[in-house]
């Protein structure tokens, strides 16, 4: 039975949903049978920043995509833990070799082993910009901020409550936590949609099982 086709650039949020669930069943299933033990998810946040901010075109990459992704969007809105950022690279590699595999990687795309290496050759600066506190947008400064007096991400509720307690807390306080401006994101022409300033980062799990390169 031949494979639906996929709507790779939709213009809608619900398009965009739709497309993305295909793309995480496709990738389960071409992990399965590649024989590596993946986490669901890997890829969610390329195609999360693709739709939203670059082009919108959730299977055609460049290097210059890669970049805006990994040294622009995740320090500005990604918690990593630092020993798990190598492997954040790893899985963005293994979902464009799934793409690559499965013939969804589109002919505009530069050359999967070009985009393989880049993600290499960015390791040393990814680290550098995510620890880089002037990329961090506002909600980001305040989430770690939470974290480190203790409140989980995932307790919603203290999350809120602390959110409160901050925003009425005095000038000062919360200037020191806020910091200077972050470097805005780029954006290419113009098209996608932006995160409202504040709103929160997500963590990236780090319950993942290290994929094997093939």
């Amino acid at each position: 039975m031949p494979i639906a086709p996929i709507d790779v650039s939709p213009e809608t949020e619900s398009g965009y949903e739709e497309v993305r669930l295909q793309l995480r069943e496709r990738f389960a299933a071409w992990s399965t049978a590649s024989g590596a033990i993946l986490a669901p998810d890997v890829g969610e946040e390329l195609l999360h920043y693709k739709w939203g901010y670059l082009d919108r075109h959730l299977t055609r990459w460049t290097r210059s995509d890669l970049d805006a992704v990994f040294l622009e969007m995740y320090p500005a809105k990604m918690i990593v833990d630092d020993g798990e950022l190598d492997q954040v690279l790893v899985e963005a590699a293994t979902f464009v070799r799934f793409l690559a595999d499965t013939g969804l990687l589109d002919p505009a795309s530069e050359d999967p082993e070009v985009l393989y290496d880049h993600l290499e050759q960015i390791g040393p600066r990814f680290h550098l910009h995510m620890a880089d506190a002037v990329r961090y947008s506002m909600g980001k400064r305040v989430l770690m901020e939470a974290t480190a007096r203790g409140v989980r991400l995932d307790d919603w509720e203290a999350m809120q409550d602390f959110i409160q307690a901050f925003n009425a807390s005095p000038l000062a306080e919360r200037e020191a936590v806020l910091g200077p401006p972050a470097r805005p994101v780029p954006a290419k022409g113009g098209t996608g949609r932006f995160t409202p300033p504040g709103t929160p980062p997500r963590r990236k799990p780090s319950n993942r099982h290290r994929p094997r390169r093939r």
